[in-house]
C-alpha cells in the first residue's frame, strides 16, 4: 500500500529564528482513533506533525472526509519561559488560542486564530493552544498534493529604553542602528518626570549626566539579537554593539559609560 503525506501542521513562533523550542504538538485521543480508522499514520517531527494517508488502489485520491471529521491537536509548552515571549494580549482570561482551517483562504497556509476555553494539560503544563482541522476543508488539489497548515503565534513586543550614566557633560550623544532597523528618540529629563529609574539614577549618581533613549516603535522579542546598535558621541563610536534588553528586563538596559 502506498502512503503519501495527506497534510502537515507546523508551529511557527517569531521569537525563534528556526524551529520553535519548548513547544510540542500532540493529537488528542479521538483524533488518534479516527486517523487509525482511516488507515492514516502520524509522524512527529520537531515543531510539526505529518499525517500520512493511504492512496486508493488506483492511486488517485486520499480518503474522503465528511463534515463530522475534525482533527484536534494541542500545543503544549515544555517550560514556563515560552509564555514570557508570547503575545496573549488579545486572549481573554480563562481562554487559550484556537487555530482552525475553517474560513481559511485557499491561497494561504496560515490557520485562522480564534480563542476558546482553556483545556488540556501535559506534564504539568496547560495547553497554550489547540488546532482544529476540519476534514472536509482539507484541500488536496492538485490530486495527491499535501495540505500545509501553519499555526503562527505572535511574539510579545516592547519599546526598548536605554539609560546611560556618564561622567562626561558632552551633549552630542545619539544612538544609531544599521539601516535604521530601529529608530530611537531621546527622552527629555526634567524635574517633573515620573520615571522612577531616572530618579533612582540621579539619586545614586548625583554628579553624572543621565541620558535616556527610547525606540520609536515596539520591538518584538527575539532569540536572535539585533546587532550594530551604536552609541555615538561627537560621531565617535563609544559602543559598537549595544546589548539587547532580555525578556525579563522589560525592554530596559542601564549602561555606565566614561
Amino acid at each position: 500500500m502506498e502512503y503519501r503525506e495527506f497534510f502537515h501542521i507546523e508551529i511557527i513562533h517569531p521569537y525563534f529564528s528556526g524551529i520553535p523550542k519548548d513547544l510540542i504538538l500532540v493529537a488528542d485521543n479521538e483524533t488518534k482513533k479516527r486517523l487509525i480508522s482511516l488507515g492514516c499514520l502520524l509522524k512527529k517531527e520537531s515543531g510539526r506533525i505529518k499525517v500520512l494517508a493511504p492512496f486508493d488502489e488506483e492511486g488517485t485520491t486520499f480518503p474522503v472526509l465528511g463534515e463530522n471529521d475534525a482533527f484536534t491537536f494541542y500545543i503544549y509548552p515544555t517550560s514556563g519561559s515560552i509564555q514570557e515571549v508570547t503575545d496573549f494580549s488579545a486572549i481573554e482570561k480563562g481562554n487559550m488560542i484556537s487555530f482552525t482551517n475553517l474560513q481559511q483562504p485557499l491561497d494561504s497556509s496560515e490557520l485562522i486564530s480564534t480563542q476558546i476555553e482553556k483545556k488540556g494539560t501535559f506534564q504539568g503544563f496547560p495547553a497554550l493552544a489547540n488546532i482544529i482541522i476540519a476534514g472536509n476543508k482539507i484541500n488536496t488539489e492538485p490530486i495527491g498534493e499535501s495540505a500545509k497548515f501553519k499555526a503562527i503565534f505572535r511574539a510579545k513586543s516592547i519599546k526598548w529604553k536605554y539609560y546611560f550614566v556618564s561622567n562626561s557633560q558632552d551633549t552630542n550623544v545619539r544612538l544609531e542602528s544599521r539601516d535604521e532597523q530601529i529608530r530611537f528618540h531621546e527622552i527629555s529629563i526634567d524635574q517633573n518626570i515620573s520615571d522612577q529609574i531616572i530618579s533612582s539614577l540621579q539619586l545614586n549618581f548625583p554628579n553624572s549626566q543621565i541620558r535616556v533613549f527610547e525606540s520609536r516603535d515596539a520591538i518584538p522579542y527575539s532569540s536572535k539579537p539585533i546587532k550594530n546598535i551604536k552609541l555615538l558621541q561627537n560621531e565617535d563610536v563609544l559602543i559598537s554593539h549595544l546589548p539587547n534588553p532580555r525578556a525579563q528586563q522589560q525592554g530596559i538596559q542601564i549602561i555606565k559609560i566614561k
